[in-house]
């Protein structure tokens, strides 16, 4: 795989410093891109971001109960993270949140875990907005992902009416 662009590396830089200090406090450790997440018997993912809360060890490569998992994307890696990647995460019982994030647009969607197992999405377009990470006690905006970037938000179409106001 080629190396990230600066916004990809920006980007997942931004998230680290963002949610580590809430993270810390409930005993979790923050790694990126070499952080191994074994999905499967044989498949083993490198997300960009992996909150694991398992117990520390300074010599595993691999998260021994990963919580928070984030993906970068980019127009190449969407259909990987949306797809198979996303359905292997939610898979794994540790794994309560995943989040993926546009590196060329404005856009972060959120995977959440339910009481009962079940999965919710949302995605985020608006800056400002708290996202919370509730089992790191954690909340990050998208002023904090994409700080220092300039991204702009994804074009949105607009409906005229027959008297040419528009319609949103």
């Amino acid at each position: 795989m080629p190396a990230a662009n600066e916004g990809h590396n920006v980007i997942c830089s931004n998230v680290l410093v963002a949610i580590a200090p809430d993270g810390k406090k409930k005993g979790c450790r923050m790694t990126s891109s070499d952080t191994a997440v074994q999905t499967d018997r044989d498949t083993v993912r490198y997300p960009d971001v992996v909150v694991d809360c398992g117990p520390p060890d300074p010599s595993a490569k691999m998260a021994s109960k990963p919580t928070v998992i984030v993906e970068i994307t980019s127009p190449g890696t969407s259909f990987v993270n949306f797809g198979d990647k996303l359905r292997e995460y939610q898979r794994l019982q540790s794994v309560d949140t995943v989040m993926q994030i546009e590196s060329e647009l404005v856009l972060v969607k959120v995977h959440r875990r339910q009481s009962d197992g079940t999965w919710t999405d949302e995605s985020i377009e608006d800056f400002g907005v708290a996202i919370p990470i509730p089992s790191i006690g954690a909340s990050i905006t998208l002023d904090h992902v994409y700080d220092t970037l300039d991204l702009r938000p994804r074009p949105r179409l607009v409906v005229l009416t027959n008297d040419h106001t528009p319609k949103l």
